[in-house]
């Protein structure tokens, strides 16, 4: 399966106002991707807004957050309503914001894509998302740690990753096959109910190798972890993929053409000795192995790196975000993504953007083995 991989990219790496009116466009099919996170937006007006906006500036995709923490930013069967969104975990929306998104965006001709945090269970970066989780208004479903605590993942002790903490989030564990399978079933809730165009995965690997020495990790295993860290290791990284593979067949068996897609690590593996976290080596995401596998449509790696400008003068780079996204298209990316639309909005590359490098609108690219049903 031909994979295609796009170029991440921070919007405030640099500012856009030395980009000059002469600038070679690439007339071939580009995606350009804007990340809409659960924090870009509180009402249908600024929804509208971000696809007017994005829209205006020739954007063509948007991956718009629709899970972040076992909840839901529309209105779910299966998960209770995010407190951004209904001031509690487990309100009552008064609208849905993957309708309004999907409804506008499409409007605009920009492809939607629900983006949905795949292995987090609740924030945990500060004190305050770690109150009680309170039970559910009367209909809404309940929340998956209150049912199901035991799928938190733990350390070499066996000790749960507490709230709050280092990592972020509270994660779950993959061993458990119903932590797999709700994921699954979200997304393919998702594909049914909505005209989303694709499904975005984020979050889709393990916070780390000193997580998850859970029961059901140990009892499939079957070995010592201590004295097979290899083969553990890569017991862990297949617990991942498991998960992409179910969730890709999933979305399949509803809407064969969608996309499936994720925002990986930006290094695969530090073949630079640079000493810095690497995907396949200390996240267990082989992103790579997805694509081989044929589960995996488009790979978003995560290259938010400041490049310095030492670095950028002897590869001959300005290192403003205009010359990242022309050294992007010289090494043949098919697409760049931004993140996100609020860092982007407060940076104001709107007017530059469709001025210069994206002047002209651009197709998304084809992805044959969609429209044919094979890899």
């Amino acid at each position: 399966m031909k994979s295609l991989r796009w170029l991440s990219l921070l919007t405030l790496l640099a500012p856009l106002a030395s980009m000059g009116a002469d600038s070679a466009y690439r007339t071939q099919p580009e995606a350009r991707a804007l990340w809409v996170t659960r924090f870009d937006y509180d009402s249908e007006a600024k929804i509208t807004r971000i696809m007017d906006v994005a829209a205006r500036a020739h954007f063509n995709i948007i991956y718009f957050q629709a899970r972040a923490a076992g909840d839901a930013y529309y209105r779910s069967k299966m998960e209770p309503c995010a407190a951004l969104l209904c001031g509690k975990i487990g309100g009552t929306p008064t609208y849905d914001p993957l309708e309004v998104a999907v409804r506008e965006g499409h409007l605009r001709g920009l492809q939607v894509h629900a983006y949905l945090n795949a292995l987090t269970a609740r924030a945990a970066g500060i004190e305050g998302q770690c109150r009680a989780i309170p039970e559910p208004d009367l209909g809404n479903p309940r929340h998956v740690l209150l049912d199901h605590p035991e799928w938190v993942m733990r350390d070499r002790t066996g000790k749960f990753l507490p709230c709050p903490n280092s990592e972020e989030y509270v994660w779950l564990s993959p061993a458990f096959p119903e932590v797999r399978h709700r994921l699954a079933a979200v997304a393919a809730d998702v594909a049914r109910r909505y005209d989303v165009d694709g499904i975005h995965l984020d979050r889709i690997r393990f916070p780390g190798e000193d997580w998850s020495y859970d029961p059901a990790a140990k009892a499939e295993f079957e070995l010592n972890p201590d004295t097979h860290p290899s083969e553990w290791k890569a017991y862990r990284t297949g617990l991942v993929s498991r998960m992409v593979r179910e969730t890709y067949d999933s979305i399949q068996l509803v809407k064969p053409r969608l996309v499936l897609s994720a925002a990986v690590w930006g290094v695969y593996n530090d073949k630079w000795a640079w000493h810095t976290l690497a995907g396949a080596t200390n996240l267990m995401q082989d992103s790579r192995g997805w694509a081989r596998g044929g589960y995996m449509d488009v790979l978003v790696p995560m290259t938010y790196y400041r490049i310095g400008p030492a670095y950028c003068s002897r590869i001959d780079w300005r290192c403003t975000l205009d010359e990242q996204m022309q050294g992007a298209r010289s090494k043949g990316v098919t697409g760049i993504a931004v993140f996100s639309f609020k860092d982007a909005d407060e940076a104001e590359i709107w007017g530059p953007l469709a001025q210069d490098l994206f002047a002209e609108r651009a197709a998304v690219p084809d992805m044959p083995w969609k429209q044919s049903g094979t890899h």
